[in-house]
């Protein structure tokens, strides 16, 4: 599958600015999974092409973190935010992904 064709399965929406906004049903694909998919379409890359997520967050806590039947937010929405493979994602327990290009690291004069 390319990422082009994961795109139209997952139904992603990219905004002008290149930012990626994406809704998934948690009962059908975990939040971890949701991010990698989401980022791999984002850099226009196979899913197994990018470094592994664990390398920037426990994906077991992810998932549990954002299983909406275990924690609640005062609003009612719990957010994780986080860069990984060079974009910025942040995950709702709501089902919504969003991936855009991190801002590049300036180094301290």
């Amino acid at each position: 599958m390319t990422p082009s064709d994961r795109e139209d399965d997952q139904g992603p929406g990219t905004d002008a600015d290149g930012t990626i906004q994406a809704e998934y049903d948690w009962s059908s694909l975990s939040p971890s999974i949701a991010v990698i998919e989401t980022v791999a379409i984002a850099a226009n890359r196979e899913p197994t092409a990018l470094e592994p997520l664990h390398k920037t967050v426990d994906p077991d806590a992810l998932n549990e973190l954002l299983d909406s039947r275990r924690f609640h937010s005062t609003d009612g929405v719990t957010t994780v935010s986080f860069v990984f493979a060079g974009y910025d994602v942040t995950v709702q327990n709501n089902g919504m992904v969003v991936v855009q290009l991190a801002e590049p690291q300036r180094e301290s004069e």
